[in-house]
């Protein structure tokens, strides 16, 4: 009889959990977000609001810390706080977080100190210090920190790699910064040759460095684009945006890639550098 008992409760509960994981995956959706099952995991969950859920706030985080087995989760280009990331103290099965381009700051980062399972984390162009980086010490699994475009200085990732001794983290290079050496500007310009996405000439799949140049990416397209660069490790990485009829003058480094997309991040095609200085030319 207590055998049964322990039976009918144990179906229950599980019956509960499937409503409960039913309900806030619904209202996952109905904010824009993405819910993937992760491919060899029973009932584990990949949530992305990158594309369609970029108003998420602090609020929509609730639902998300509904759903106990959640491995992966893109919150880049949201708009969620500091205050918002204690909802996600409880999803201790974590491995991959983007918090990219959001608005979080040092006490953000203290809400994850319990995520242990935390294998990849993405700070790019978040208002993070140093102090961010004493709250991360202790995730011995964490193995790629991307801090591109942060107030984290050489020091404060010194220290981290002195406890963190096998991650791998990335500060990242800020083209705009480049002092060129002196060369004169060709005239006439050269053209880069445009390689429409899905066309049959692809592009490198990551850029290399070399000698300093100068590109103008002209937009002759009717809409706004964005221009991404494609760093070492083959991600991209956003510059800025240029406008119809518009143009952008930017420093690079030949057999750099440049990718150019809509305002929504999708490729249209892409550049590749040389060493001339050169027009890179968007079509309409």
């Amino acid at each position: 009889m207590i055998r049964l008992l322990l039976f009918l409760i144990s179906i229950s509960n599980l019956t509960l959990g499937q409503t409960v994981d039913q309900s806030a995956i619904e209202s996952i959706k109905k904010n824009g977000g993405l819910v993937l099952p992760s491919p060899g995991g029973d009932n584990q969950w990949e949530i992305q609001f990158q594309l369609r859920g970029r108003n998420l706030n602090d609020a929509g985080l609730e639902d998300v810390a509904k759903l106990k087995n959640v491995i992966e989760l893109n919150l880049r280009d949201t708009k969620i706080t500091s205050a918002g990331l204690t909802h996600l103290k409880g999803l201790v099965k974590l491995t991959r977080l983007h918090l990219e381009r959001t608005a979080i700051d040092d006490t953000g980062i203290a809400h994850l100190k319990g995520l242990t399972k935390l294998q990849y984390l993405n700070l790019y162009n978040t208002r993070i210090t140093d102090k961010a980086l004493e709250h991360l010490s202790d995730l011995k699994n964490l193995q790629q920190l991307y801090l591109w475009q942060t107030d984290v200085t050489d020091l404060g990732i010194a220290n981290l790699k002195k406890k963190l001794p096998s991650i791998n983290i990335v500060k990242g290079i800020d083209l705009s910064t480049v002092i060129p050496v002196k060369k004169d500007e060709p005239k006439p310009e050269h053209d880069l040759k445009w390689l429409p996405e899905g066309g049959n000439e692809k592009p490198p799949e990551k850029s290399f460095t070399g000698e300093f140049t100068i590109i103008r990416f002209i937009n002759k397209r009717n809409k706004p684009v964005k221009l991404f660069w494609i760093d070492y490790g083959g991600k991209p990485k956003l510059y800025g945006m240029i406008n119809p009829n518009a143009e952008r003058r930017q420093n690079t480094y030949e057999d750099a890639v440049w990718m150019v997309t809509d305002e929504q991040e999708m490729p249209l095609g892409y550049f590749v550098t040389g060493s001339e200085f050169a027009r890179a030319i968007i079509p309409k």
